[in-house]
This record gives C-alpha cells, sequence and structure tokens, in this order.
C-alpha cells in the first residue's frame, strides 16, 4: 500500500513539476528578457517625464509640491513594491499623462489619473476639482465595502511617509 502511494505522489510531483518549466519555457518564449527590460524602461521614462501641465489641467489645480517633489525623486519613484501602511503597499507608481486617465466617471462622478498602483492594484489619485484638497485617497476595486477611503492626509504626508518606511531603497 505504501508502494502504491509512494509511486502515485511521485508521478503527482513528476507531472506538476514538468508542468512547471513547461510554462516557464513556454511563458519565457512569448515574453524574452530582453523585451520584459525595454518594456520597463520605457515604463520608467513614462514616469520619470510626467506631463504636469495634462496633470494639472485634469486636476483643475496646481499639482502639490510634493507630488512634484515625489516624481523628481528618481529612485524612489521607480521602485516596486513600496511599504507604506500595513495593509497597502505601494506596488508602483504610475506615469502622470493622458494614457494614465481612468475612465471612472461611472462608478466615483469623475475620472481620476491615479500616479501609483498598490500592491493589490487599486488605483492611489487626488481628487480633480478647484475645491478639493491635497487628500491622497485608494480605490478599493475589489471590496465594494470598503470604496474609496483616505490614504494619507496629503501628498506632503504620503511623501514623507514613503521616504521614511523605505530609505534603504
Amino acid at each position: 500500500m505504501s508502494k502504491t502511494i509512494s509511486i502515485i505522489a511521485a508521478v503527482f510531483f513528476g507531472t506538476l513539476f514538468f508542468t512547471l518549466l513547461l510554462r516557464d519555457y513556454l511563458w519565457r518564449r512569448r515574453h524574452p528578457p530582453e523585451e520584459e527590460a525595454a518594456e520597463r524602461k520605457a515604463l520608467e521614462e513614462r514616469i520619470l517625464s510626467p506631463d504636469w501641465t495634462f496633470y494639472e489641467r485634469h486636476l483643475q489645480r496646481p499639482a502639490p509640491a510634493a507630488l512634484r517633489e515625489l516624481f523628481a525623486d528618481r529612485r524612489l519613484v521607480t521602485s516596486c513594491g513600496l511599504k507604506f501602511i500595513k495593509s497597502d503597499g505601494i506596488s508602483s507608481f504610475n506615469p502622470l499623462d493622458e494614457n494614465s486617465l481612468l475612465d471612472t466617471a461611472d462608478q466615483l462622478g469623475y475620472d481620476v489619473v491615479p500616479f501609483a498602483t498598490s500592491d493589490c492594484g487599486d488605483a492611489i489619485f487626488l481628487r480633480p476639482g478647484t475645491d478639493q484638497s491635497d487628500t491622497v485617497y485608494i480605490a478599493y476595486h475589489d471590496d465594494p465595502g470598503k470604496g474609496i477611503v483616505v490614504l494619507a492626509d496629503s501628498a506632503a504626508a504620503m511623501l514623507v511617509r514613503s521616504r521614511k518606511l523605505n530609505d534603504a531603497v
């Protein structure tokens, strides 16, 4: 009986191992490392070249100085997997350009240009409008009960916290 179980386990794990190797091989054929590196470089160039004119026109007010300072910090803004709070980290910062505009008017009542994305893929943004503050919000896309909540009291507070928690980056 134990011999049969051993054979079944060996076949199962062997098949699993072979499947994972095949998947990895096929994925690499479709996504060569050079292609991934080129895509990452193009994204970083977009992140490091914010279209402040577009962003401020969309925001309907000047961009917060702290947000400009954040995007001027090449090391921080091109980092991935940053800590922020216990429940939410910052997966990456987003380019500030027209291609990043999310059509969210139906859900939120306005469109957003997220300047970052959480670990779970949630948009991190400032609300547009001349009467809005520089409060930073996160929109939980997979938990309707959470909805949109304040992530930081201001872009300046977010910058300070990001630098403090990620000073080794």
